[in-house]
């Protein structure tokens, strides 16, 4: 449907100043989820409406915007003119990569009623370890080469939570966090199959060695609130030989850009990995 290109997953880091004061939400992952569509619906009317209308799991996230400390006023943060935000999306499908390289230094994005000059962008992971573009064989031999590893250090920079049931499950037990990460692998028909079921099989011999992090009640809409987390958590791969070890890396690896639990495509879920 669209034209392929050599890599399969990707995250640019957008540089925006406000060009006005005024209000946003103290928390903005579900605004910049709009202002991505509208990117999207720039870049190709088609593909934004194929991915709104037909695709469950979305190929893509944000991340909130992240700048400056501010002080919150009933869930609402005054940003002044000339405030500066790092802004991350990720892609996970060659069209998507290309409509976020077509949003350039000097553009401006509506963000709420705010206008948002882009100063610059990067897709480079040497420049900004929130960046960078991977092809399939990267992306496998990331994980897969790998053998002299036990331990697995997940840190939730962003907020997360997971859906148990009919209430949010602000924890990241292994049995929630992997068996997550391999739906999305499934969802978005990544190379090499990875079963879920056989997933939740293996998280159920990994468990928390070290942990540190707190909750908090998250407001996507002022009468929308979500339990999540934030944190950094290690997790114990001992009891698994290597090759198991090796499935649950990729998949750790794939969340760095597809995100953890829900709504990664509003901002959360967002997650940075180290091993040893």
């Amino acid at each position: 449907m669209y034209k392929e290109m050599e890599f399969l997953l990707g995250a640019v880091v957008y540089t925006l100043e406000a060009e006005q004061s005024g209000w946003l939400p103290e928390f903005s992952g579900r605004v910049m989820h709009g202002v991505f569509f509208r990117m999207l619906q720039a870049a190709s009317q088609e593909l934004a409406s194929y991915v709104h209308e037909q695709m469950k799991m979305k190929p893509f996230t944000v991340s909130s915007l992240q700048g400056k400390k501010y002080k919150p006023v009933r869930g609402k943060i005054y940003v002044k003119q000339g405030d500066v935000f790092q802004w991350r999306v990720t892609g996970m499908h060659e069209s998507i990569l290309q409509a976020m390289l077509q949003t350039e230094p000097g553009d401006v994005l509506q963000v709420n009623s705010l206008p948002m000059q882009v100063k610059s962008l990067t897709a480079d992971g040497e420049q900004n370890p929130w960046a960078g573009f991977l092809a399939e064989n990267d992306l496998l031999g990331l994980s897969l080469g790998e053998e002299n590893f036990s331990r697995l250090t997940i840190d939730f920079i962003s907020p997360t939570a997971f859906r148990v049931d009919v209430v949010d499950y602000p924890m990241p037990l292994p049995w929630l966090v992997f068996p997550s990460l391999a739906e999305k692998w499934q969802q978005l028909d990544m190379p090499a199959e990875i079963d879920k079921a056989q997933v939740r099989e293996l998280s159920e011999k990994v468990y928390i060695e070290h942990w540190s992090g707190r909750t908090k009640s998250v407001y996507l809409t002022p009468q929308r609130g979500v339990n999540t987390f934030t944190g950094t958590f290690s997790y114990n791969l001992s009891q698994l030989p290597v090759e198991e070890r090796q499935v649950l890396l990729l998949l750790a690896q794939f969340g760095v850009f597809a995100g953890c639990g829900r709504m990664a495509g509003q901002g959360l879920g967002q997650m940075q990995v180290k091993y040893r």
